[in-house]
């Protein structure tokens, strides 16, 4: 009861200040990335919006991971294998929870956690109201087809009516202009707008936008302001650095990223 208490203090108080804590591949400073064990506990500590990746399988599965082969430094694995060319099951079956994590005195194993699918994450998380801000990873070597991986997606979004809940990102809008089309009522949000600055706003539009991921250095305080007030939420780029975070909050960012929400948690709540 404790921990729930602290966590809708956490988010209530974070709400109230401004931005809102997104734990970054479920809070990777805490627990092991990308896996149910920090998606749970991020849940536990009230942080608001979840971050994760999404990667397409052999056989059309998809799978929460950050790179588009298995990385052997989060993943036990021989060597660095392409997850387009692996099935969804000798993934799962990987153990991605045993790695320590240097330099993050908060950090806890979890040996044995798997790569989890998206329908095991959407299945633990749809009860708890957070948003879900999950990423579309395509590989360079266009091994993943656009209309595929997406309508698996919406399917999966479908089924467990989170719709609603679900804001998509990605740097390749490929990918958020077919999920547009697909089905409304799932938000996108643009990374790797710095490609085109400053003509934040023109991209945001052209691409049917309703949030930006942008950095402290992406842009002055007067056009941060001037995208807030055309109606633009902006999240932050991964934000681990305490002296950052309240410029955030001065400039008006919706959101900030960070793989320590507990510590961002503490922040929030002390202002």
């Amino acid at each position: 009861m404790r921990l729930i208490f602290w966590g809708v203090l956490w988010t209530s108080v974070a709400m109230a200040a401004g931005p809102v804590i997104i734990a970054h591949r479920g809070g990777a400073a805490l627990r092991p990335e990308n896996t149910l064990a920090a998606f749970r506990h991020a849940l536990k500590l009230g942080v608001p919006v979840i971050e994760f990746d999404m990667n397409l399988t052999a056989d059309d599965g998809i799978v929460l991971h950050h790179d588009s082969v298995v990385n052997p430094g989060v993943c036990r694995a021989e060597k660095a294998m392409p997850i387009r060319s692996m099935k969804l099951a000798a993934l799962r079956r990987l153990d991605c929870g045993s790695f320590a994590r240097k330099n993050s005195p908060g950090y806890r194993a979890s040996p044995g956690a798997g790569m989890p699918s998206l329908d095991e994450f959407l299945e633990a998380v749809k009860g708890s109201g957070a948003l879900l801000l999950g990423e579309t990873k395509m590989p360079d070597d266009g091994s993943v087809p656009v209309d595929r991986f997406v309508r698996l997606i919406e399917a999966a979004l479908r089924k467990h009516g989170v719709e609603d809940r679900f804001i998509l990102q990605s740097s390749d809008y490929r990918t958020t202009d077919m999920m547009r089309k697909l089905n409304p009522r799932v938000r996108i949000c643009l990374l790797s707008t710095r490609r085109y600055k400053p003509e934040y706003l023109e991209v945001a539009r052209k691409h049917g936008a309703h949030y930006l991921m942008l950095r402290l250095d992406d842009a002055t305080a007067e056009q941060f302001r001037a995208l807030i007030e055309a109606g633009l939420k902006l999240y932050s780029g991964t934000s681990n650095k305490p002296e950052e975070w309240p410029r955030y909050v001065e400039l008006g960012f919706d959101g900030i990223l960070t793989d320590d929400p507990a510590a961002l948690g503490e922040y929030l709540k002390g202002r």
